[in-house]
């Protein structure tokens, strides 16, 4: 009989050690849960967020682009680029004499041209900063 009841006494505490850990599981389950959809809510407001960004960036640059083609349209001839007709911002003299946007000459001589865009003769890629042109640009 006091055996019996050792075994009843041993298999209660058992049967509550399992409840108990149980219950700690499910709550442990449950704060993973929540936590998961905070994560999974989170990467949602991000992905809104850099869409949101993309969108405005794109509106600057447009905005940008109009704003430089604005200004371009009422610029003088010489203050605009003969490859980018665009007006310059960093006009540099190429060997022809000429003067054209750093970057419209450079992407000129990237893509394998070693000729003047102007005058067809062949040139050097060496390209020398037109300080007066760009003085002028500044001031447009």
């Amino acid at each position: 009989m006091e055996e019996r009841r050792i075994y009843d006494e041993f298999e209660f505490e058992i049967q509550e050690e399992e409840r108990h850990f149980r219950s700690s599981q499910n709550q442990k389950d449950k704060r993973i849960n929540q936590l998961e959809q905070t994560i999974e809510n989170n990467q949602k407001i991000i992905q809104s967020l850099q869409q949101e960004i993309n969108q405005k960036n794109s509106k600057i640059s447009a905005l940008h682009d109009q704003n430089h083609q604005s200004k371009s349209v009422l610029a003088p001839e010489d203050l605009i680029c003969p490859l980018s007709n665009k007006l310059m911002i960093d006009p540099v003299i190429a060997q022809d004499g000429n003067t054209y946007e750093r970057k419209a000459i450079e992407e000129w001589f990237k893509n394998g041209n070693n000729t003047s865009p102007i005058t067809g003769e062949q040139i050097e890629t060496f390209l020398i900063p037109n300080k007066l042109v760009k003085n002028q640009c500044e001031k447009w």
